[in-house]
């Protein structure tokens, strides 16, 4: 059971499919309330526009059983990472690729190789960003990650997304991107585990 994220809402434990578009729309109707609330002139705030679109996005690939496309596209359009992996932790400490883009042998082969490293980051359930100084900063480095997001779904490890690289416009990661990847931290796990 998962408690997601939302600003307005009061939390609520995710255990199966309904209970998981019910979590989702109350986070849509919270994003989109900060939409409508927090404007800068005629346009709403930019960061709840992104976590809106996420949102939406999300609770729109629990009805489209298309989940991994789902979260390879906002990763790419939101937060502005083409290169990510999704990955599945198995029982044995090894990864699965459920989906990814950018991925070259090399991070294949990175990928295994650091296999038990990763699956005790997925453990830690805890999101972490490239230079902010966490205990799998080396680890980060040595896979040239930008940020990495645990995937936990009925109280245990799961897997994770790997986000590789921004896009050159992209300089660091900001306030709504560090949003997004908790978003996702609460809700993918469940959107891609639930069965």
């Amino acid at each position: 059971m998962t408690k997601p994220f939302t600003y307005d809402v009061e939390a609520c434990e995710i255990i199966d499919k309904v209970g998981l578009v019910q979590a989702l729309e109350k986070c849509v109707a919270s994003y989109r309330d900060r939409c409508l609330n927090s404007l800068h002139g005629d346009h709403p705030d930019p960061m709840w526009v992104r976590l809106y679109v996420a949102s939406e996005r999300l609770r729109q690939a629990v009805c489209q059983k298309n989940v991994t496309r789902t979260i390879l596209e906002i990763g790419s359009a939101l937060l502005g990472c083409d290169d990510m992996a999704i990955l599945e932790l198995n029982e044995d400490s090894t990864l699965s690729l459920l989906a990814g883009s950018g991925m070259t042998d090399t991070r294949r082969q990175a990928l295994t190789a650091k296999a038990r490293a990763i699956a005790d980051a997925i453990e830690a359930f805890k999101i972490s960003i490239v230079n902010t100084h966490t205990a799998y900063d080396q680890l980060w480095s040595q896979l040239e990650t930008t940020a990495f997001v645990p995937l936990w779904h009925e109280n245990r490890p799961r897997g994770a997304i790997i986000f590789y690289r921004l896009l050159p416009h992209r300089k660091d990661i900001d306030q709504a991107d560090r949003e997004l990847l908790r978003l996702l931290s609460m809700f993918a796990g469940p959107l891609l585990f639930n069965v």
